[in-house]
């Protein structure tokens, strides 16, 4: 089995081979910064606009299905991709799970992957149906939703971080859009917070190694600064008000509840 080419996202080129379909798109500039920088404000232009012009289509029954199909979608994508790495023994081989590119079928799941970045906007879109503003909504939600399709692009750049998107962003959001479709336990809560943590420090980490550790991306940082920087860039944001939220709606509120309880036996 052929392995994808390197460097599929470049802002002065984005060169995406479609695996199976004979096919190969090139993107040159302003069209590369248009769909990847375009994409953010396109995002925000929604749920300022245009997704509060039609919340009343945003039904419950929609909230559930749309949770319910990313479940589904994000279940196949983790499942496929642990597969793979069992079956190429990846799972126990350090140095292959950094530096060996995916293979075609994996690289089209990746870009499926990316592309429902874009999908998850209608996160977004339920929430407004429900009546929140986008204070209410939140920093985090609203910078997460915008970047992570620039930032699924980039990691496509790196077989390390390709990898560890679709396994371990698959993972937790099969369990977040379960929890959001279906409902966990709310002991279980915190744990997909703190898992969404660890995948997003975990997956930065072995972009960091990867040029370091394999010889063919060695060049990778100093050719394409700027995309290399892009995780550096995003990822760290994202941790912050992560953490922020798992202290305030998890620690904090908990030691609240606690000083609350002790008033009241006193």
């Amino acid at each position: 089995m052929s392995n994808t080419t390197l460097y599929p996202f470049q802002f002065n080129h984005i060169h995406m081979e479609i695996p199976y379909m004979d096919m190969v798109i090139n993107i040159y500039p302003p069209w590369t910064y248009i769909l990847t920088l375009g994409s953010c404000l396109l995002y925000l232009l929604l749920i300022t606009t245009i997704f509060p012009l039609f919340k009343s289509k945003f039904t419950k029954s929609f909230a559930i299905n749309h949770y319910a199909l990313l479940f589904l979608y994000s279940l196949i994508v983790f499942v496929a991709a642990f597969i793979y790495m069992i079956q190429t023994e990846q799972i126990t081989n350090w140095n292959d799970y950094v530096c060996v590119p995916v293979p075609n079928w994996l690289r089209a799941l990746s870009i499926t992957f990316a592309i429902s970045k874009i999908w998850e906007w209608f996160d977004t879109a339920v929430l407004i149906s429900k009546g929140h503003s986008l204070s209410k909504i939140g920093f985090l939600h609203i910078y997460h939703h915008a970047t992570t399709f620039l930032l699924f692009l980039s990691i496509m750049n790196l077989p390390g971080g390709e990898k560890s998107g679709v396994l371990f962003n698959g993972f937790v959001h099969t369990l977040m859009y379960y929890h959001f479709a279906f409902r966990l336990p709310k002991l279980l809560r915190p744990v997909i917070t703190a898992l969404q943590i660890v995948q997003l420090v975990w997956s930065t980490y072995i972009w960091h190694i990867t040029p370091g550790l394999c010889p063919q991306f060695k060049d990778f940082p100093r050719q394409n600064f700027i995309e290399f920087l892009i995780p550096y860039i995003l990822v760290p944001v994202y941790c912050l008000f992560f953490f922020k939220f798992f202290f305030e709606q998890y620690l904090f509120s908990l030691s609240k509840k606690g000083k609350v309880s002790s008033e009241k036996d006193q």
